[in-house]
């Protein structure tokens, strides 16, 4: 992949995971979670944690689909050409 389209994706992503960190345990404290109905037995650094990278993956994710949905088929199918081929690429074009 690209590196600049990689950061296209990686960077506003972690912009968002940082913001919505501070949203969410803004409101909600680690502590006050449950999980199936048990109190959720960790540390609220680990909790922060591991909520921080849900939302970024999350992000990139939503990032990266909208990064897809931007490019022309044209590109896409350059771009599969260029790695080894589409799965149809190998016919005689006409």
């Amino acid at each position: 992949m690209n590196p600049r389209y990689l950061m296209a994706i990686v960077w506003p992503a972690f912009l968002v995971a940082a913001v919505l960190e501070i949203a969410v345990f803004a409101l909600v404290d680690p502590h006050e979670l449950h999980w199936l109905g048990a109190p959720l037995e960790m540390p609220r650094n680990a909790v922060y944690t591991m909520a921080f990278f849900g939302f970024w993956a999350a992000a990139a994710a939503s990032s990266a689909l909208s990064l897809l949905l931007t490019r022309s088929s044209e590109d896409l199918n350059a771009a599969g050409e260029g790695e080894g081929g589409s799965p149809g690429s190998h016919r005689a074009r006409h």
